[in-house]
């Protein structure tokens, strides 16, 4: 049955089938300049598009939801003063509510310590996060700060901390004497 012109097992040899042809180089045309412009500009503005469907105010049966007004700072001080005395019985329904508040207090934490005024200010004011009956609040920034300002402001702190140290501890030895 092999012998009769017929297709041979592979690897026996007698292979009928021809080898693939080589591989042509590709001739493909770089686009001009101005053309790859164009594309660059219309990926630009296909992207720009999709972005603008998927990031704008959501529609609702026709309703927009605005963004939300900041409250005076005074609105916060008033929840936390009539919220200081929780053993009420108008506040025994808040209660599971600051429970349940009890496990976001390190991160509320944590955001209080980063937007800590430095030395070198004098006071910062920053946007905060409550719930409307003062359970938590957060400190809803994030510092942006140049690292090599950074570095800079506490070098001259450090260097100003220690030139009024040393002139503290001069004048208490002085006054010693």
């Amino acid at each position: 049955m092999w012998n009769n012109g017929q297709i041979a097992p592979p690897g026996t040899g007698g292979s009928s089938i021809p080898p693939p042809p080589a591989a042509q180089p590709s001739y493909t045309v770089l686009p001009s300049p101005a053309d790859a412009e164009a594309m660059l500009e219309e990926k630009a503005r296909k992207w720009q598009q999709l972005n603008s469907k998927r990031y704008s105010d959501k529609r609702k049966f026709g309703f927009v939801e605005s963004q939300k007004e900041d409250m005076p700072p005074e609105h916060v001080r008033k929840i936390i003063r009539d919220h200081g005395d929780m053993s009420s019985k108008k506040f025994r329904h808040d209660k599971r509510v600051y429970l349940g508040a009890l496990k976001f207090v390190p991160h509320a934490v944590y955001k209080l310590l980063e937007n800590m005024p430095m030395p070198w200010e004098q006071v910062r004011d920053v946007k905060v996060l409550y719930h409307i009956t003062g359970a938590i609040t957060f400190v809803n920034e994030i510092p942006w700060v140049v690292e090599p300002i950074y570095l800079a402001q506490w070098g001259t702190m450090w260097i100003m901390m220690r030139r009024e140290k040393r002139s503290t501890f001069q004048k208490n030895a002085v006054s010693a004497i």
